[in-house]
């Protein structure tokens, strides 16, 4: 049965350094942070730890400033050839995936943003909550360790302390069930072991993101939230993705400016949660795991609004406006029963 610890806040203690981790760091244009990010992870307090490095074909300096990190360091940081540039975040993530499971080097592996700022103990307070995840037996299940981060500017002022409350999710009472609808887990704080690695590769084509889909595959297995910031999370203008203030005044304000495509983002997002779901129970079949939870969630997606209502909570996590938007406009999005859609 997986296991979901709720917050680990206790053991947010040096782990020895001992397991080896590989940061997977993907690249892309990155030359204005990306020094500072590096300077971060080359003065992490754990100190069995590797960075490997794949770009997805910039066009500033970011080469450049990897090539002389890597003449400094050559033990440190890793240089991984590539071999198509303009895939995107998750196909350049899953490449450093792959290279990372088939070295089979570490025990464990790190996503690391271009634009962010360790904190100097990142990596040893989730090592030594992974620790905990992996005793018992732990370490054949796919275990997923990730924290809280500090929302900073461009600048590194800090916008808020907490993304967490920022975003007003509560990752601490996330279930393997409502990530299949909310990922409350942040990329660029997430520590994975092996076994996770193997399940979660290939990437589908209906993952989301690489973040979203190793948290939905550690559903099988043990997730453990530290509520600490261990990431300065840099907000700027380039941020593929960013953290956004989720106050009544504030999403009021994006739907005078934006309804429209508010609505039409909710929308999409509906079906892309679908897909993904559908993507999971393919692949939990495919390695002999239990789905039903999975095919329980995609039947009550096509159930009727009335019918949803006494459980929409469960799956829907998030301030009360979200789940209710998605009650009204997600929908299921494949008239084939569960029991079909797998081989």
């Amino acid at each position: 049965m997986p296991t979901f610890i709720s917050s680990i806040g206790s053991l947010a203690v040096p782990a020895p350094h001992v397991e080896p981790i590989d940061i997977l760091l993907a690249t892309y244009n990155g030359a204005a942070f990306l020094r500072p990010q590096i300077e971060s992870l080359l003065a992490q307090d754990y100190l069995s730890f590797r960075i490997l490095v794949s770009d997805d074909g910039s066009t500033d300096d970011t080469l450049a400033i990897l090539s002389a990190y890597a003449q400094r360091f050559p033990d440190r940081l890793v240089l991984v050839p590539s071999p198509l540039s303009g895939r995107g975040a998750l196909r350049n993530f899953e490449h450093l995936m792959t290279v990372c499971l088939a070295q089979g080097r570490a025990r464990w592996f790190a996503f690391a943003d271009q634009d962010d700022v360790w904190l100097p103990d990142k990596l040893s307070r989730s090592a030594a909550c992974m620790q905990t995840l992996e005793s018992n037996g732990g370490a054949d299940l796919p275990c997923l360790v990730h924290t809280d981060l500090c929302v900073v500017d461009a600048t590194q002022r800090v916008v808020h302390p907490s993304m967490v409350r920022y975003e007003g999710l509560n990752p601490a009472a996330a279930t393997r069930e409502s990530l299949l609808s909310v990922n409350e887990v942040t990329g660029c704080t997430v520590l994975g072991n092996q076994r996770l690695l193997e399940l979660a590769l290939p990437l589908p084509p209906a993952a989301i993101m690489h973040d979203w889909w190793c948290a939905v595959i550690a559903g099988s297995g043990r997730r453990a939230f530290i509520p600490h910031a261990t990431v300065y999370y840099r907000q700027h203008g380039a941020n593929q993705i960013g953290a956004r203030d989720r106050g009544v005044w504030a999403r009021g304000r994006r739907l005078v400016l934006d309804g429209p495509g508010v609505w039409r983002r909710v929308r999409e997002l509906g079906a892309q949660t679908w897909h993904q779901a559908v993507a999971l129970g393919q692949r939990l079949c495919e390695r002999g795991l239990d789905r039903t939870y999975v095919d329980d969630y995609l039947r009550w997606r096509c159930r009727s609004r009335l019918a949803q209502a006494s459980a929409y909570r469960r799956y829907y996590a998030g301030p009360q406006l979200d789940r209710l938007t998605r009650w009204l406009l997600w929908r299921g999005f494949d008239a084939q029963p569960p029991s079909r859609r797998y081989p």
